[in-house]
């Protein structure tokens, strides 16, 4: 199917048939076999010298039918045939477009000896180089940066603590200027952690290794941590996955702090099952988000232009990180309205059973 190959042009092989060659020989041996199967029907006609030939097209109307449903279901098996070949590249092909959207971005198509689709496979894989080298050097350039401004943040903030020390002896305006000046080197701290925490995860630079995760107890020790009631929190349906608890707990974290920035407060946390996914449900007061901008609060450095507003401001950073985590833990986070006003941020994760083993999807 798709894997990892190299993007060398392919040779054309006499060898082997073009796609071209082999559609063209598959209808002209259904065209042959349909005409052999009318020449026998005709023949056993003619064959009966007993009668005329009318007499005999009368009294043989069954053989006439049954040779002709014969090559209809030739003609029928030649055709299901040939189409599941030919669509099979297509098939192969949007398997993996898939997969790259999905992030795995080292797939690629394998080679092809076929001299009509040679071409194409090599330049859907370079298409595909180009891209992951392009997003190799934006992470590269995006963790780089952030790394070398931890050396003058480090400065200020200790600069900053310097004076804080001091701050009895400050006049009451030097005060003022320093309370401005702290609020601004905190919240540039803070960026600066979630941009380097975004940098490792589309990175693939994992802390700790994937386990068994209850997402029950996950949140449990989230809500008490982050200092939130225990009561917010209703499991409906013990539910595991496999995944990084440190990575985790800092994702829902993050979407604990956007309720409390945004949206007015946490009011509810749910976890339970759907089926083959482990589904938490984070609910807020606020005034909810503008449908036009739910998928795009997800991007980074994303304002919402609806009125949610806050006294304290967030990174930009925060519910990115959300998204690329649940992402490399083949989940989707998405953001909808909650029944009776407000945000509901939804996570969904792929669970698993007792023995480590994902879950089956059930249809319904």
């Amino acid at each position: 199917m798709v894997g990892t190959t190299d993007t060398a042009r392919v040779e054309r092989d006499p060898g082997h048939w073009s796609l071209r060659s082999r559609v063209t020989t598959a209808f002209a041996a259904s065209s042959g076999l349909m005409a052999l199967v009318l020449v026998l029907s005709v023949f056993a006609v003619v064959s009966d010298e007993s009668r005329t030939f009318s007499e005999r097209l009368h009294h043989r109307p069954a053989l006439l039918v049954g040779c002709a449903v014969a090559a209809a279901l030739v003609g029928a098996a030649v055709g299901v045939g040939v189409s599941r070949r030919m669509l099979k590249p297509l098939r192969d092909v949007a398997e993996a477009a898939a997969l790259i959207a999905s992030g795995e971005l080292g797939t690629r198509l394998p080679d092809s000896n076929d001299q009509d689709l040679a071409s194409t496979v090599a330049s859907f894989n370079r298409m595909v180089d180009s891209l992951q080298r392009r997003i190799d050097r934006e992470h590269r350039l995006f963790g780089d940066v952030s790394h070398e401004l931890r050396t003058p943040m480090t400065t200020l903030t200790t600069a900053v603590g310097v004076l804080e020390r001091s701050r009895a002896e400050l006049p009451p305006r030097s005060r003022q200027a320093l309370d401005l000046v702290s609020a601004e080197v905190e919240h540039l701290r803070r960026l600066l952690d979630d941009l380097l925490a975004l940098a490792r995860v589309e990175a693939g630079m994992h802390h700790g290794d994937v386990d068994p995760v209850s997402v029950g107890d996950l949140l449990v020790h989230t809500l008490r941590d982050s200092y939130r009631p225990a009561e917010l929190l209703t499991v409906a349906e013990p539910v595991t996955v496999l995944g990084r608890k440190l990575e985790l707990e800092r994702a829902l974290l993050n979407v604990l702090k956007n309720a409390d920035r945004h949206g007015g407060g946490v009011v509810a946390v749910t976890v339970r099952r759907d089926g083959a996914e482990a589904v938490i449900e984070i609910d807020d007061a606020g005034p909810g988000v503008a449908v036009a901008d739910r998928d795009r609060i997800f991007e980074r450095f994303a304002t919402s232009r609806n009125s949610r507003r806050s006294s304290t401001r967030g990174t930009g950073i925060g519910l990115a990180l959300v998204a690329e985590t649940v992402a490399t833990h083949r989940g989707r986070v998405e953001c909808m309205e909650r029944p009776g006003g407000g945000a509901r941020f939804v996570i969904r994760l792929p669970a698993i059973d007792r023995e480590g083993r994902h879950q089956p999807v059930t249809q319904s």
